[in-house]
């Protein structure tokens, strides 16, 4: 029987997330209880010594996926084992398998499943080292975006870079709605409410969850956000990042905030997928990530 999800579910979970080898977003535990109830509703449960997380669709019909389990302590799943879990389980579609599984399994799983690469959840990779310093040719428009806001704003106005705490992150939320309700924002972005409500539980649950962020405040009024949890050892995922548009080089500024305010076992940066939105994928190719994690379903034949 499954469970659903939820943010006290947190601690008893956490140990299957500790030592895992999955690089793709979806498997940061703290994420995942984030975005529950968005899209779809999560549930889990215990099955030996694997975690099973299953998604449902919120919106008729109502088609439920596995992820890949995760295992305690952790260890490679052949693919006779996925698929006798699939059986078992009901289901007959496994979400965001990495192309690290599909390509020592290949053989193995096209004789049990039908592989179909995910278009829009391909993940990117960034060396946390880069996004701090942005050295480099390839870096120097945003090192110039960096020097308009220096230029316009910090030598002007008072800058202050403050870590979000459970006490402080309310003042987010207050900004969320300055950010959505913006000019320059409303031309070109779609705020959705699934993320609002994403980012409201990640914020409201910030310790609970094991949640890092910053935020950038100009003369004492909150400017810009972002925050993300860990994924793995060497892995931070950036959940959320969001900043005032009117402030010229605010969010090259917020970004490398964020990377010199983490701590330094975090070589990586996950900043997740591009959903298929072409402004998005421009953004994220032009910090050039060091490697691109495609994703895959499988589905039972």
């Amino acid at each position: 029987m499954f469970s659903h999800l939820k943010p006290e579910d947190y601690p008893a979970l956490a140990r299957f997330f500790t030592a895992h080898l999955y690089p793709l977003c979806e498997y940061s535990l703290s994420s995942v209880i984030a975005w529950n109830r968005c899209m779809y509703e999560v549930s889990w449960k215990l099955d030996g010594d694997l975690l099973l997380l299953a998604e449902t669709d919120l919106e008729p019909p109502a088609a439920r996926r596995l992820l890949m389990p995760v295992p305690c302590p952790f260890r490679d799943i052949p693919p006779e084992e996925l698929a006798a879990i699939s059986r078992r389980n009901r289901g007959e579609r496994y979400y965001y398998i990495p192309e690290s599984y599909i390509q020592p399994h290949r053989a193995g799983l096209e004789s049990l499943f039908n592989i179909t690469e995910q278009p829009g959840f391909m993940d990117y990779i960034y060396a946390r080292g880069d996004l701090a310093s942005l050295q480099g040719r390839k870096y120097a428009k945003k090192r110039n975006l960096l020097a308009q806001f220096e230029k316009q704003t910090a030598a002007l106005r008072k800058v202050e870079v403050l870590s979000i705490t459970a006490n402080n992150s309310h003042s987010c939320l207050a900004m969320l709605d300055r950010w959505s309700h913006a000019p320059e924002t409303g031309a070109r972005l779609d705020m959705l409410k699934c993320e609002r409500k994403a980012i409201t539980s990640s914020l409201t649950n910030f310790e609970a969850l094991g949640m890092h962020g910053i935020m950038v405040l100009i003369d004492g009024e909150i400017c810009g956000f972002a925050l993300g949890t860990r994924l793995s050892a060497d892995t931070f995922v950036l959940n959320f990042e969001k900043a005032l548009d009117s402030v010229k080089g605010l969010y090259q500024f917020l970004d490398m905030q964020l990377a010199k305010s983490l701590p330094p076992h975090y070589a990586f940066v996950n900043k997740e997928s591009d959903l298929e939105k072409p402004g998005l994928a421009k953004t994220k190719e032009s910090y050039y990530p060091v490697r691109k994690v495609r994703s895959y379903t499988l589905t039972l034949k």
